[in-house]
């Protein structure tokens, strides 16, 4: 019974999370402007071509920008998950090598069947979709930081240790996607505000995925900060540190 109020009484709560990813975001403004400013500057040509060019007005609301640009929203929330893991490590080969790492493929993989599942499931009202792949993403939302963390978990001891943070799991993806249904659901809303200039269309696009680029952030520290915590993961060390292996042990990782 005290190991087990020990262990509630050490997990974080969804409003400390939620603080210290948007305290992360601020500190390291520098590196997310280096990853989301490109991603506003692809998307604001896209739209500014489908918008000029005659020939390409078949493409415009073609499913596969949206795809392109999830697999894109896979590898910068698996790059915040490492810059947040990393933060404050000593340098060495492995951290090194961890921080250049591409995106795991299951990472992009489960990108891609999200994707896959919400495309099948558009026909039906929004709410099902959302419910249901929001609901498979909070069941997995622990494996795509053991993939970057390089110490990947079956996908059976992702949902398992998940089991005690479950709740903020929930509200984390939760809040995410509604925070991308109000940035997707702004543009209309916006666009007729905006001066009937040819930059108001790709500056509109660029801001949306900007938007998207914060709240991935933002979930990603959070998702980083709970596999953290929850399998007591550790930054490589050097060599010569000369407290390298020691301290508490490591949390047991729920087993097939």
């Amino acid at each position: 019974m005290a190991q087990a109020q020990t262990a509630d009484d050490d997990r974080p709560s969804l409003l400390f999370l939620l603080i210290d990813a948007l305290a992360f975001l601020v500190k390291r403004r520098g590196l997310f402007l280096l990853i989301a400013l490109p991603i506003a500057g692809l998307a604001a040509a896209v739209a500014w071509l489908l918008d000029s060019q005659r020939v390409l007005a078949g493409w415009r609301g073609h499913w596969g920008w949206d795809f392109l640009f999830v697999l894109i929203y896979a590898m910068v929330l698996d790059r915040w998950i490492k810059e947040t893991l990393l933060d404050g490590a000593s340098d060495c080969d492995e951290v090194d090598n961890l921080r250049r790492s591409i995106v795991a493929p299951g990472f992009l993989a489960m990108a891609a069947a999200l994707f896959a599942l919400a495309a099948v499931l558009s026909p039906l009202p929004w709410l099902v979709p959302l419910v249901l792949c929001g609901a498979i993403a909070s069941l997995l939302a622990l494996w795509p930081p053991s993939l970057s963390a390089a110490e990947p978990l079956g996908l059976r001891q992702a949902v398992r240790l998940g089991r005690r943070v479950r709740p903020i799991l929930i509200a984390l993806v939760a809040g995410a996607a509604l925070l991308a249904l109000l940035g997707v659901a702004a543009i209309p809303w916006a666009l007729p505000h905006l001066p009937p200039k040819p930059w108001a269309g790709p500056a509109l696009a660029a801001a949306h995925r900007l938007f998207d680029c914060l709240v991935l952030a933002l979930l990603g520290h959070a998702l980083a900060t709970l596999f953290r915590q929850l399998v007591d993961w550790r930054q490589p060390e050097p060599d010569d540190h000369p407290y390298r292996g020691l301290g508490r042990p490591r949390r047991k990782i729920p087993t097939n």
